[in-house]
């Protein structure tokens, strides 16, 4: 779309990243003791747009009967190697190879935001292989007000990056893509985006700014989830620190790419005085598909 200038889908590829590691982090994520409560014991599980497939992998582990469906075939590539008996499948989660009803719950953790033209497709999908009685837990981050302050520190930031003489004082390299180009760019996705849904933008010094994610609040991931015909069960927020980590980097938390950020102590005593509605990062919903 937009002459090649916007990609309707941000891919990821964490092939670069222990994957053990990353596997290991599942049994102390905030979200791991909702999977286990609500999907039974060995149960079918779908995890929809499974990145590295660590969550696969995990639930797997558990007993239960975990599918994964990915994009980047890197990554299925590098999951397919290390746990061959495991389903993993290339594909997208706007079309899954899967029959009606197959499954007892499904995963879809911080997929959909990366979708230009919307979920719509995508949760449709996600309806369809679930079964009637089945259990969604779906992850978007969340536009809170903290997403104000990194909106206002990347707009600095992304500035930074982008000015050579900036990046010379840096010993960094100059950029090498033609700015009119980033230009160009930025102006289809002002025309193609999604109204009244704030974005997160990213900043390459190969490519310049692009899109990168959708933010959306309460009332917007909400009314999305009701309208592809499900019923939302609970409503959270979590991940707290990888808000933080965002916003003040390095002052609060130290990050190895593969589990939550360690906070410090002022890491910690942010999460202790302010608000999850103000820094929650990933708003998880528990839905179920709505009956007829």
């Amino acid at each position: 779309m937009s002459d090649g200038l916007i990609s309707d889908t941000v891919v990821f590829d964490f092939t670069g990243q222990d994957l053990d590691s990353m596997v290991a982090s599942c049994e102390t994520d905030e979200l791991m003791p909702f999977v286990r409560s609500l999907v039974p014991a060995a149960g079918s599980i779908l995890e929809a747009g499974a990145g590295s497939g660590r969550w696969v992998r995990a639930l797997t582990s558990l007993g239960y009967a975990a599918t994964g469906i990915e994009l980047s075939a890197a990554d299925v590539e590098r999951f397919r190697a290390a746990w061959p008996d495991i389903p993993y499948d290339h594909g997208n989660v706007e079309a899954m190879p899967y029959a009606d009803g197959a499954f007892d719950a499904l995963l879809s953790l911080g997929v959909i935001e990366h979708l230009f033209q919307g979920p719509e497709k995508a949760i449709a999908e996600m309806r369809r292989v679930l079964k009637p009685d089945g259990v969604m837990f779906l992850t978007v981050p969340h536009g809170n007000l903290s997403f104000r302050l990194e909106q206002v520190k990347d707009a600095i930031f992304y500035r930074l990056y982008g000015s050579n003489r900036v990046r010379r004082l840096m010993g960094r390299p100059p950029v090498s893509y033609p700015v009119a180009v980033e230009r160009q760019r930025m102006e289809a996705i002002r025309r193609g985006r999604r109204p009244g849904v704030a974005v997160k933008y990213r900043f390459d010094p190969r490519s310049g700014v692009g899109f990168y994610e959708y933010r959306y609040d309460t009332a917007q991931i909400r009314h999305l989830i009701e309208r592809g015909g499900f019923r939302i069960e609970a409503f959270h927020l979590l991940n707290a620190p990888d808000r933080l980590y965002q916003i003040f980097g390095t002052l609060v938390a130290r990050y190895d790419g593969s589990s939550q950020p360690r906070l410090n102590v002022l890491g910690r005593l942010l999460v202790r005085l302010l608000p999850a509605g103000w820094i929650g990062h990933m708003a998880l919903l528990i839905a179920r598909p709505a009956q007829a």
